[in-house]
């Protein structure tokens, strides 16, 4: 009996000392996030001769079409930077979004852009196996590949279809890019927009996601959300190319983390990310957090204690140790804590947010609470549930590192020919696409510059 007391004794005081810590970390990370996010977002960057700015290359994989998409696109043709091109990346051919893309480089032709239709998946048998395109699964990379390809800056510019930017954005992401950084990214945020589903969005990436980003981004840990991440074009080249990461769910981490392997250091932009996409609902985001939370999970086994950061866990914690230490009411502590965390959470809101928020301190309150318990549901899930993942309309089972076996491939389609269509402007190659006789084939990675919409005859290759 007596042996058992002193294993229970030392239980129960490495139990205190473990739950003491947890909660010391909690605050620390809360409060390091809020102060740093404070110091980073909404800086003026310092005035720079846009003369001397490198050239950046947009890549944008596009999937599909939303209500905000030609809204968004459009942002990237009015951006106030001296040179850049948008390198349109359309996985399979859309009649609906071609034309979308088709009327924004006509109506602004003075910017450099290409389209690329298709990709390399469907280039011939023999270069298809040599050049290793058959081992990627990543349909992100695979998109990119002929747009990373012939992109001719030595910075890429990563932008995911679902973002609108503001136009002085790329001007700050690059005077980030100082010569010992080799990548800049933006920390995911929301844009304002209507409904109970944007705000629970709006407040999640806000707030949690927020502070745990910029914490873990302050101490020198690989935290890096690929949906806009400028990249010194050399760091990819010298491990192969975008095709080396094509065998991750997560490229993301993995372009960071070879980046920061050759010396350079990984820097978040002042201004965050501003998701605007145009379908949303809190099922949607659900799932997506699901999603994120199975992709941590096979990088860091830390992702399991993920749920003891959380408000209400951390706050059971807190009322625990202060009622068995100093016999405060547990009840009481865990009020205030929860109160406190409330407070913080908003105020670390209107710090991402740079201004006012789009909704009312009451809304605020109700988008809070749901996120905060439907947390709990998102771990459950991803913790206990299968090991698959559906990404970009296609089923996924996660291995080691976000290694990706798709469940589903599609077939790849015969060998065709490399194309070249000649044309004069860029409306002889719209209504020539619109007719139902003369529907441009898929037959490799089609690419259409901006060159075609100049009075003189030019040709758009079909690379």
């Amino acid at each position: 009996m007596f042996f058992l007391h002193i294993l229970y004794t030392i239980a129960l005081a490495i139990s205190l000392v473990l739950a003491i810590l947890i909660i010391i970390l909690v605050w620390l990370f809360h409060l390091s996030g809020m102060s740093y996010s404070l110091y980073k977002f909404h800086r003026k960057p310092s005035h720079s001769n846009l003369k001397e700015l490198p050239g950046v290359s947009i890549i944008k994989p596009l999937t599909g079409i939303d209500t905000n998409l030609y809204e968004n696109l459009k942002t990237f043709f009015n951006l106030q930077y001296p040179r850049y091109e948008i390198l349109f990346c359309v996985q399979e051919h859309d009649n609906e979004l071609i034309d979308m893309i088709e009327r924004l480089r006509e109506e602004y032709s003075d910017v450099d852009s290409k389209l690329f239709i298709g990709s390399q998946k469907l280039l011939s048998g023999d270069k298809l196996l040599k050049n290793g395109t058959m081992d990627i699964k990543n349909p992100k990379i695979y998109n990119m590949l002929p747009a990373y390809e012939k992109a001719q800056y030595p910075y890429i510019l990563i932008s995911d279809s679902g973002l609108m930017m503001h136009e002085h954005t790329l001007y700050d992401m690059v005077m980030c890019m100082t010569d010992n950084v080799g990548l800049v990214h933006q920390m995911p945020f929301t844009c304002d927009r209507k409904g109970f589903a944007a705000s629970v969005e709006k407040v999640y990436f806000g707030t949690q996601h927020a502070r745990m980003y910029m914490t873990i981004n302050l101490i020198g840990i690989n935290c890096v959300t690929g949906m806009s991440c400028l990249i010194r074009k050399e760091c990819i080249d010298r491990v192969g190319g975008l095709r080396a990461f094509g065998h991750y769910i997560a490229e993301d981490y993995y372009i960071a983390y070879e980046v920061a392997k050759q010396g350079w250091k990984l820097r978040v932009a002042s201004a965050p990310a501003q998701q605007n996409s145009g379908e949303y609902s809190v099922s949607t985001w659900i799932d997506r957090m699901i999603r994120w939370c199975k992709l941590r999970m096979r990088l860091s086994p830390l992702a399991y204690l993920e749920p003891l950061q959380e408000c209400f866990s951390s706050a059971i914690l807190a009322g625990i140790v202060t009622n068995y230490l100093f016999e405060w009411n547990a009840l009481v502590v865990a009020a205030c804590h929860i109160l406190i965390w409330f407070i913080l959470d908003y105020l670390m809101l209107r710090i991402t947010q740079g201004g006012a928020l789009p909704f009312s301190k009451f809304e605020f309150a109700i988008a809070w609470l749901v996120r905060e318990f439907s947390s709990f549901y998102i771990y459950f899930k991803a913790f206990t549930g299968s090991s698959t993942v559906k990404w970009r309309g296609k089923e996924y089972r996660l291995g080691s590192g976000t290694r990706a076996e798709e469940l589903s491939p599609l077939s790849l389609p015969p060998p065709a020919p490399s194309l070249l269509v000649e044309s004069s402007s860029l409306s002889s190659i719209s209504s020539s696409s619109s007719s139902s006789n003369s529907t441009l084939p898929v037959a490799g990675p089609h690419l259409l510059s901006s060159s075609s919409l100049s009075s003189t005859k030019q040709s758009s290759q079909l690379v």
